[in-house]
């Protein structure tokens, strides 16, 4: 796969991640994103409230198996896909560990069933900012605040969007 059929598979992946609301929409993007972009041919996963959870060919009789844990709030979930094909490489790890937080906040909405609050205005006004690439200092400028004021609104929004960096929340308004 090309350097930017991965990039462009970790994107779709990171968005599909940051619209999960429930379980069943791991399956509808997530798992096939995941799949796509380091080959595997099924998963099974155990969510954080410890619910199994699997896609595609979960029993692979020969091939491969990678497994991820991933952690928040001092509890676990585990993702394992299997692959018929070669094994994985170290770069299908490094994609893992890319798109490791992306995973655990899908993981933790679906499985925690944590709902979104509505972001207030100036929070839709600052993620809308960082979807366009703006950086902290020129989104203050524009808007008048302070560099740690477009911080607190970001903290805000991450934490009502249930997602914890500038890419999911970017892409997760993007897509509403």
């Amino acid at each position: 796969m090309t350097a930017e059929r991965v990039l462009s598979a970790a994107l779709d992946l990171a968005a599909a991640a940051a619209q999960v609301r429930g379980a069943d929409d791991l399956g509808d993007g997530v798992w096939p994103g995941l799949a796509a972009l380091v080959g595997g041919d099924g998963l099974a996963a155990t969510g954080f409230d410890g619910r199994v959870l699997s896609w595609g060919r979960v029993e692979v009789r020969r091939g491969h198996r990678v497994g991820l844990v991933v952690d928040r709030a001092g509890a676990e979930a585990r993702v394992v896909l299997h692959r018929a094909g070669p094994a994985f490489t170290d770069r299908d790890l490094a994609l893992l560990d890319l798109v490791r937080p992306h995973l655990t906040d899908a993981l933790w909405r679906a499985t925690r069933g944590t709902p979104p609050r509505r972001l207030t205005a100036r929070e839709r006004t600052v993620v809308a900012r960082v979807a366009r690439g703006a950086t902290d200092t020129a989104i203050a400028h524009e808007l008048g605040i302070s560099r740690r004021t477009v911080g607190k609104h970001l903290e805000n929004a991450y934490a009502a969007l249930g997602v914890h960096d500038r890419t999911s929340a970017a892409l997760l308004v993007g897509a509403r």
